[in-house]
This record gives C-alpha cells, sequence and structure tokens, in this order.
C-alpha cells in the first residue's frame, strides 16, 4: 500500500502545485518561430507543442481546470493558469496528456474552466524560456533539419534514426533525416535523446560511411549542412529515482531496466512521488536498455487510473498535489 506523506511533504506539493507552473526551456530561435497557438485537439500524449499567444487576446471556451480537455482553447488555458496575461501574452508550451474521464469547473484571473465529462486527450501548459547549455525542461521532437533556427536542441524518441535517410559522415546534407544522423555520429543510441543541432558549411561533397549501425550515403554539393551533438543529462548524469522536491524540471538517466520495476501510481501524469525510470518505460519514451528522460512537474489530479503498457503495470492512486509527465519525442 501507499505510505501516506507526512504533513510537511504535503505542504510542499501543495505549494509546488500553485496555478504558475516550472518553465520549459528552448532555444531563442524556437521561441521566435513559434506559431500561434490554438485548441489542443491534436496534442497526443507524451508531446509538446511550444506556440504562442498575443497580447490582449480573446478569452475562449476552455473545460477543466489543468489537465484541459483537448477540444480547450490553448492561450485561454495559459491565462486560466496565470503563466501569461492577457495584456503581454507570451511564448508558451502545450504538454499533451491522456485524455481523462471527467473535467471539473473552476475559476481562476477571471476565466472560468467548465465542466466536461470523458474526452480523448488532454493538455496542461507551462512557460517558454530560452536556456544556456543543456537544457533543463521539455524540447520539440527533431523533425526536419531548420537551418533558420540553428543552432537549436530537439529530441529523438527511443527507436528513431533506423529507417531514415542520410547523407555524408559530418557534416551530413541539410536533407538528411536528423535522428538517423544523430545516431551516426553517436550523440544518440537505441534510447534516443536530446541532441543539439548546428549549421555548418556548404560541402563540395559528402563522403558514405558506416557507424553505429547506421550506413550513410555519398553525394555531390550540397547547398546546407549540419553537424549532431548529444547533449548530457544535467548534474552529470545524475541517476533517476523519484522528481526532486523544489524541481519543476528534471532531467535524469535510467540505467537498464530489471525485473518488474519501482512503484508507479497512474498513467501519464504520475503522482510525483512516482519512479521515474518505471514511469517512463510505462510512457513509452524510454526502452529497457535505459537512457536519458526529462521530466516536467505538472498539477496534480484529483485521481490517478493505473494500466499496463509497454510491460509495466501501474496502480490507482486518490487525489495528489503534483505529478509528472514526461518529454518523450
Amino acid at each position: 500500500m501507499k505510505p501516506i506523506l507526512a504533513p510537511i511533504f504535503l505542504a510542499l506539493f501543495t505549494a509546488l502545485a500553485a496555478p504558475v507552473l516550472g518553465q520549459a526551456a528552448f532555444t531563442q530561435a524556437q521561441m521566435e518561430a513559434a506559431p500561434e497557438c490554438a485548441k489542443g485537439r491534436d496534442l497526443k500524449e507524451n508531446t509538446t507543442e511550444l506556440c504562442s499567444c498575443k497580447a490582449r487576446g480573446f478569452d475562449r471556451f476552455i473545460w477543466g481546470t489543468g489537465p484541459y480537455s483537448g477540444h480547450s482553447d490553448i492561450c485561454t488555458a495559459a491565462r486560466f493558469a496565470g503563466i501569461i496575461t492577457k495584456e503581454d501574452g507570451g511564448v508558451i508550451v502545450a504538454i499533451g496528456l491522456a485524455g481523462q474521464n471527467e473535467y471539473t469547473e473552476g475559476e481562476a484571473n477571471g476565466i472560468k474552466g467548465r465542466r466536461w465529462g470523458r474526452y480523448s486527450n488532454s493538455f496542461d501548459v507551462a512557460l517558454a524560456a530560452t536556456f544556456g547549455g543543456a537544457p533543463t525542461g521539455p524540447v520539440l521532437a527533431c523533425q526536419a533539419y531548420s537551418a533558420a533556427s540553428a543552432p537549436y536542441t530537439c529530441s529523438c524518441p527511443a527507436g528513431a534514426g533506423n529507417t531514415g535517410s542520410v547523407w555524408g559522415e559530418g557534416p551530413y546534407t541539410g536533407d538528411s533525416d536528423v535522428c538517423s544522423a544523430a545516431r551516426h555520429a553517436g550523440a544518440v543510441g537505441e534510447a534516443g535523446g536530446v541532441v543539439q543541432i548546428t549549421a555548418q558549411p556548404a560541402q563540395r561533397s559528402y563522403t558514405a560511411s558506416k557507424a553505429n549501425g547506421v550506413t550513410t550515403n555519398s553525394w555531390g554539393p550540397f547547398d546546407e549542412s549540419f553537424a549532431v551533438n548529444g547533449i548530457k543529462a544535467r548534474a552529470n548524469g545524475a541517476a533517476c529515482k523519484t522528481m526532486p522536491n523544489g524541481a519543476d524540471t528534471h532531467q535524469c538517466v535510467c540505467g537498464p531496466a530489471k525485473g518488474a520495476g519501482l512503484s508507479v501510481w497512474g498513467s501519464h501524469p504520475y503522482t510525483a512521488d512516482s519512479d521515474i525510470c518505471t514511469a517512463a518505460r510505462h510512457a513509452g519514451v524510454l526502452s529497457e536498455a535505459g537512457g536519458a528522460v526529462n521530466v516536467l512537474r505538472v498539477r496534480g489530479l484529483a485521481a490517478y487510473a493505473g494500466s499496463q503498457a509497454n510491460g509495466v503495470t501501474t496502480s490507482n492512486w486518490q487525489g495528489f498535489d503534483s505529478s509528472i509527465v514526461f518529454n518523450g519525442n
């Protein structure tokens, strides 16, 4: 049975569950290129979306008080949460979560969150900020190389880089698959990870080679090139345990899976005192080989439903004051 937290820890978690969430870290180029936020319908579980909210934007409908139903307006949810104001707007991160059976009503910052029943997906919000060096929060999934955004940071999921085409041996042509290039360069392994992409001069030719299980192709002149480097977890690759007290974002490293894992409550989000590595395996952002994970603290839920996924079984639990989610893409 799950232990009951002492009052001092409950008080701490209550403080951490205040309306203003932690900041998620991105490059300045990503912040400037963020598209305008819409609704959260397309947000899938375990993904993040960087987007911007205009100053003096309109308040639209939202359902829930965090998490919010997928058909809620993202900017209105951010104003409800208090991470931006109508006067200033700002750049935020919408965090895709699992659908909930019920969304509670409430009012904050002059905005009403309405009651709703079951919905297929949910999201929560965090304030976006720039970082110097290694990221301390979720980063966007690696997609096609963007010379306009370089240098920038992105994330390759577990198993990525097995099928995409790559030309060169570093630097790579600008149309090469970023995660496949990252695997070839040794910047990430089978478990995926966070990489930094930097622009390189155009090359007259690109040489084929084989490294780390990836075979690249040769090519002639190409007008864009990039290099890819891995970003190590902060704190010298600190081993994951549970979410540190006082931390809104956390990056740590999980070793290879052993047995059934440790205790986890919920199904993304998970209670903040769940074992990070076991929860990450359940969420599908970590393979049995282990690797680095990025964890973000979000609001607590009134109830957590256990489930079975990826060889991990999690447990039910009643209300808890804060939750954890992962950026695995």
